[in-house]
């Protein structure tokens, strides 16, 4: 299906247009889902006020990423064509770089726990974090504060969801607020079973237009506390549990029943932190310490004599991280800001299973130190960074043959930035960003999915001791122009990244090029009365000196992505009415030398979220209106990829005591 702008321009309406450009340096656009303050200024939601399941579900509304298709342990989420083993998920400061197995785990986030969620595209600033160099989706989890009405110090919410196409869940939250402490505990459930694909879809396993392999469940707590002593000082501490498991295929990610047997992914985050203001020089300052540990739990598959066979068992998996932050935030004369802190992350694996034993995997340290100026020369804001980033990288090694096992680089990256506010209704942005990414350790599973020869485990490697940090630059510039009613703004980019990590199947860690990915991005809005309309148009083209795989781990080429959409609001009944049309153009692409083709689509979905009472919502919306075959560019080509869903409908409720 090939889509011109022409046929697009006939189509389009428009839906939930932005507020205002992002203000801060990292330029977040952010999604608000509690009501409470966002990260930045810039695009927000009420999740009360729409259907979510997923991260796909959240992200729906923006063009300039995209969620591959199956459940949700196997949907892939890229950002400007790079995969997600070059972005990071960053929840309360939290992240890791490490899979328990292949791309499963880092990407899984219920999204009944998140407050607020923001996305950065491209290299980031100095002040990004840890391996910045093409982006990172940005979260924060629920507070007591975020439910408590004015007044009260103790609460419930409760919420629940059923949908047509084989699933339902819910969550339900106490939490609570005295003399300075507050305390929330909230626990989630879903349960979806083998989704239905659109028009067409016969599935060679269930026979139907079940697709098969994309069932799963999932099972998860969050549970905070936090002491407030005074309106400068707070500690907080959290524990987020999340389970997700079922029985389906050993890779999740293809419509297949290759090694089918129960599997089970579990996170689990312990963090402290600390939020302090107005400490002499210091105007604020933000601290936390955590823990990571992502476990996986599966049948011990191998290969014996040119045979799948289960060694009994189960093979269990694990990716470990210990990390910590320190930013700070200080007042220059002036009215300028300069920002300054440290990264800490260090990272281990291991797996186990009856075969192999006990086998230690990799191991990295890595920290980062950065200041960043913010310098208001009205109507110019100028900011300017310097970063450094070191890691220290120790493999396995490999049974056979021989190789280094230890790698170590670092490197100092600086980054600019640029707002010229021309007039009241039109302001410039340009930004030039350097950024370093250390190598990925190896999915812990890995380390004992031998098939057939211990030589054959993909966790084991060496490492090439010439290794050296991958540096990303992204040069960007935008406008954005508004009025009483329009709002217009767009941006070109070209990212470079240098020194290109091989794929995670190597047996050697290795650079293997330059990736050049250039691109644009548009999104227009118009609101008049209680009408609301939105067009925003997306596409990257990566461009590579080294072979491109099939895989969407690292390099995603996509076609141009457009949404549109149209909402109306009744102010008296408290209803809004609306419609969006996700568009997707063809593409033609070369991946292990083999060339690829993803063909275009379109998909209708309307929705209705009303608020009868103050304290509940009632959400309703028909996805995929037309029942539409297709299958999201966000994923690999390949006949067993799994086809997104089909029709669904879905209604939601939630109240608060």
């Amino acid at each position: 299906m090939r889509l011109s702008i022409l046929s697009l321009s006939l189509l389009c309406g428009f839906a939930h247009a932005d507020t205002q450009a992002a203000a801060d340096s990292a330029e977040l656009e952010t999604i608000e889902v509690t009501g409470a303050k966002s990260l930045t200024t810039g695009n927000y939601k009420n999740i009360a006020e729409r259907n979510v399941a997923s991260i796909r579900d959240v992200l729906a509304d923006r063009a300039d990423i995209n969620v591959g298709g199956g459940s949700l342990s196997a949907q892939y989420l890229s950002i400007r064509a790079a995969g997600q083993n070059k972005i990071d998920l960053v929840v309360d400061g939290t992240a890791t770089a490490t899979q328990a197995w292949y791309h499963q785990g880092r990407f899984q986030l219920d999204p009944a726990m998140i407050k607020v969620i923001g996305v950065e595209k491209g290299a980031g600033s100095a002040s990004a974090g840890i391996g910045a160099t093409s982006g990172a989706v940005r979260a924060r989890t629920v507070e007591a504060a975020d439910f408590l009405k004015e007044g009260q110090n103790f609460g419930v919410r409760v919420g629940a969801e059923i949908n047509s196409n084989k699933g339902g869940s819910g969550n339900l939250a106490v939490y609570g607020s005295s003399h300075g402490f507050d305390g929330l505990l909230m626990g989630s459930w879903l349960n979806d079973r083998n989704y239905r694909a659109g028009s067409g879809y016969t599935d060679t396993k269930t026979r139907s237009s079940e697709a098969n392999n994309t069932a799963r469940k999932q099972g998860n707590y969050l549970a905070k506390v936090g002491y407030r002593f005074n309106d400068d000082h707070k500690i907080g501490l959290s524990y987020r549990h999340e389970r997700y498991y079922g029985v389906g295929a050993d890779r999740l990610e293809f419509v297949m029943d290759d090694r089918t047997g129960p599997t089970e992914s579990l996170q689990k985050t312990t963090n402290l932190s600390y939020e302090g203001r107005n400490l002499g020089f210091i105007r604020d300052v933000e601290a936390n310490l955590y823990h990571l540990k992502i476990e996986d739990n599966r049948n011990a598959w191998a290969t014996i004599n040119r045979s799948t066979v289960d060694l009994g068992g189960g093979r269990h998996s694990e990716a470990l991280t210990t990390g910590g932050n320190v930013n700070f935030t200080s007042e220059l004369p002036g009215s300028h800001l300069l920002k300054y802190g440290v990264n800490l992350r260090n990272e281990k694996t291991n797996s186990q299973d009856k075969r192999s034993g006990y086998v230690d995997g990799e191991r990295k340290r890595e920290y980062g130190l950065y200041v960043e100026g913010i310098w208001s020369l009205s109507p110019v804001t100028l900011t300017t960074g310097l970063r450094y980033d070191h890691f220290d990288l120790t493999t396995t090694g490999n049974p056979v043959g021989s190789g280094n096992r230890e790698a170590a680089d670092g490197q100092l990256n600086p980054s600019l930035g640029l707002t010229w506010d021309i007039n009241p209704n039109w302001a410039f942005n340009a930004k030039l960003n350097y950024a370093a990414r250390s190598p990925q350790l190896a999915s812990a599973n890995t380390l004992t999915d031998t098939r057939g020869s211990a030589a054959a485990a993909r966790g084991l490697r060496t490492v090439d001791p010439n290794l050296k940090l991958e540096r990303a630059r992204l040069a960007e510039i935008g406008l954005h122009w508004h009025n009483n009613h329009f709002s217009v703004k767009g941006s070109v980019f070209q990212q470079t990244v240098y020194n290109h990590y091989s794929s995670l199947n190597d047996k050697r860690v290795h650079n293997r090029g330059t990736l050049r990915t250039t691109g644009y991005e548009l999104d227009a809005s118009y609101r008049w009365n209680n009408l609301t309309a939105r067009l925003a148009m997306a596409y990257a083209k990566p461009e590579a000196d080294f072979v491109i795989a099939n895989d969407p781990l690292d390099i995603v080429p996509q076609g141009r992505k457009w949404v549109t959409g149209l909402s109306y609001t009744f102010p008296q009944a408290n209803l809004e009415i609306g419609w969006r049309g996700r568009f997707t153009q063809s593409k033609d692409y070369t991946a292990d030398n083999v060339q690829r083709h993803r063909a275009g689509y379109g998909v209708h979905d309307v929705y209705l979220n009303w608020k009868p009472l103050t304290d509940m919502n009632v959400n309703f919306a028909v996805n995929n209106i037309g029942n539409k075959l297709y299958y999201s560019h966000s994923q690999r080509v390949a006949p067993n990829a799994p086809p997104s869903r089909g029709r669904e409908v879905r209604l939601g409720v939630n109240y608060r005591f």
